[in-house]
């Protein structure tokens, strides 16, 4: 076990100093389990649960480099010290923030093992074993959404639930942050003891025991040249705005129900049938037909993460029964066109067009949202 726990250290330290090799290892992971699809006996099983162990790798890498990174830059918008904090108060927002973050590391892992427990289930366990863990899975990627929408201040739930980190930005934050003259915090060697508000004695940001408040004292002001000198200005509570934000938390709640009750439709109704594909498409269409009605409300992030539902209609396209009527004639013979009329594309064309209809028939891999 103590050689388990150095080994696990040793790695850490080395994915936070070495980010940029990091992800080429990564890459190289990914496209391993292309090279297998194919190639060898079960190899959907054993390609699927590669790229899964790389998703998985790249969740593990990402949050070490994260924490990596969170412990060199303090701001005034960094969590509450759980630890120097008095209050009560403080203590159970910072809790509470800390269950919900696992919460989403467990949903993002459980939507990146979602296929392969899908073709696992249906090779151990049958046709109806696979529909019994679809309908677990989903029921506990919703319940889980939607206790993290009420519980915190998120309103707009990504897929996966914690994104891929962007390295680049995290390098290019940092640097900015040095610029702008915000704080880095020394070593513990460097700033001496740790006070009772948990920072160094150096320390130019100090916590107030009551609230748990990170402040920065004066001399932690960044420099004169990147001052303004404006007054903060409040933000406007506009009238209805209460009823605004319902709007879109309703949105969201539909968004989240909509894999269960499209389950129900296909139960109901088969799983080729157009009731199911209809009620689907409208429930899609309902959320991000209230989302826009209230874009003007909507902050970055949820902006974001609409557009990308937006384009994750094409997937329509490829749905059944829409696929089977009208799509796989037409883009079959276009994949065939390609694969045997365009040198370097035929590359890619052609694999793509064995591929699809395995890829079709798979739940998880059009049906997860």
């Amino acid at each position: 076990m103590e050689n388990l726990k150095t080994m696990l250290k040793s790695y850490e330290k080395w994915v936070a100093a070495n980010p940029e090799t990091v992800c080429d290892v990564e890459t190289t992971t990914k496209w391993i389990s292309y090279f297998i699809a194919g190639r060898i006996s079960d190899s959907n099983v054993v390609s699927e649960l590669v790229y899964t162990l790389s998703n998985i790798l790249v969740l593990y890498n990402d949050r070490i480099i994260d924490k990596s990174q969170q412990s060199k830059l303090i701001s005034d918008l960094q969590p509450v010290n759980l630890e120097a904090s008095t209050s009560a108060f403080a203590q159970r927002n910072n809790k509470k923030a800390k269950y919900i973050y696992r919460l989403k590391v467990m949903l993002t892992t459980l939507e990146y093992c979602e296929v392969f427990i899908e073709i696992s289930a249906k090779r151990i366990f049958g046709n109806k074993g696979k529909w019994l863990f679809i309908t677990l899975v989903q029921f506990a990627k919703a319940a889980g959404r939607f206790y993290i929408l009420k519980h915190s201040t998120q309103k707009i739930i990504t897929t996966p639930t914690l994104p891929a980190l962007n390295r680049r930005a995290i390098i290019k934050k940092q640097k900015n942050a040095l610029k702008n003259g915000l704080i880095i915090e020394e070593s513990i060697e460097k700033n001496g003891k740790l006070n009772s508000n948990g920072f160094g004695e150096n320390s130019s940001i100090f916590q107030l025991k009551r609230s748990g408040r990170v402040i920065r004292k004066v001399e932690g002001a960044p420099p004169i040249q990147y001052r303004d000198f404006k007054l903060a200005e409040e933000q406007k509570l506009e009238n209805g705005s209460n009823s605004v934000n319902f709007r879109l938390v309703q949105a969201e709640y539909l968004y989240i129900a909509k894999p269960l009750i499209h389950l129900a439709t296909m139960g109901l109704f088969g799983e080729k049938r157009w009731k199911q594909y209809v009620v689907s498409l409208a429930l899609d269409l309902a959320s991000i037909r209230m989302y826009h009605q209230h874009r003007q409300q909507m902050s970055k992030e949820q902006k974001l993460e609409l557009s990308r539902r937006c384009i994750n209609l094409v997937l329509y396209l490829v749905r059944s029964p829409f696929y089977e009527r009208i799509t796989q004639s037409r883009l079959d013979r276009m994949l065939g066109f390609v694969a045997d009329n365009v040198p370097l594309i035929k590359m890619i064309a052609g694999p793509l067009r064995e591929y699809l209809p395995y890829w079709q028939g798979t739940y998880f891999y059009l049906w997860s949202t």
